[in-house]
C-alpha cells in the first residue's frame, strides 16, 4: 500500500508538466534529447526529477479530440527512497480492474491502473522496465478505456538513456 501512496504522489508532480496545477512549482527543462526530455522541480520537500516522452504513434477506435494527454514518465524524488518510478498516462480513465501491457522490444510487463495512469507492481519491475528501455528502441503500451476502447501507443526510446543518466546525477 505504501508504494501505491507514493505513486499517487508522483502522479501529482507529473500533473505540473501538463500545466494543470497553477500553484505548483514550474518544472525546469534540463535537456531535450531526441524523443525524451528531462525536467527538475525544486520544492519545499526537496528536488524531484523526471524524464518524459510522448508517443510517436497512437492507434485505437476513438476520437482523438476526446483523449487527453498521453505520456510516459520516469521519476526520482523528492526523497532518496523514491527513485526509478515508471508511470504512463493514458489520456482517459482505464477500465476498472484492468491491466496495461508494456512491450519493450519483445520483453513484456504488466502494470496496474489507477484512474488514467498505469504503474509497475514493484520497484523491481520498475528497474527491469528501465533496464529494457535503456537497451531497447521501441516501446508499445496497450490499455483499455472505461468505455472498453483498446488503445496502443508506441514510443521511441531514442534519447532515453542520456535523459535518464542526467536525472540520475541531478537527483542523487
Amino acid at each position: 500500500m505504501t508504494r501505491n501512496l507514493f505513486v499517487m504522489g508522483v502522479a501529482a508532480a507529473m500533473v505540473m508538466l501538463s500545466g494543470l496545477s497553477a500553484q505548483a512549482a514550474e518544472p525546469k527543462r534540463m535537456l531535450s534529447e531526441k524523443d525524451w526530455e528531462a525536467f527538475r522541480v525544486d520544492g519545499g520537500k526537496g528536488r524531484t526529477c523526471f524524464i518524459s516522452s510522448l508517443p510517436t504513434k497512437s492507434k485505437g477506435k476513438y476520437d482523438p479530440k476526446n483523449r487527453g494527454e498521453v505520456r510516459v514518465f520516469v521519476s526520482h524524488g523528492p526523497g532518496k527512497a523514491e527513485r526509478n518510478v515508471v508511470q504512463f498516462t493514458a489520456g482517459y480513465k482505464h477500465k476498472k480492474h484492468s491491466d496495461v501491457t508494456v512491450n519493450i522490444d519483445g520483453k513484456k510487463f504488466t502494470l496496474f491502473t489507477i484512474e488514467g495512469r498505469a504503474y509497475a507492481e514493484s520497484e523491481e519491475d520498475d528497474i527491469a522496465m528501465i533496464r529494457a528501455m535503456k537497451r531497447g528502441t521501441k516501446m508499445t503500451v496497450v490499455g483499455t478505456s472505461s468505455r472498453g476502447t483498446k488503445t496502443t501507443d508506441t514510443y521511441s526510446l531514442s534519447g532515453f538513456t542520456k535523459s535518464k543518466n542526467l536525472i540520475d546525477k541531478t537527483c542523487s
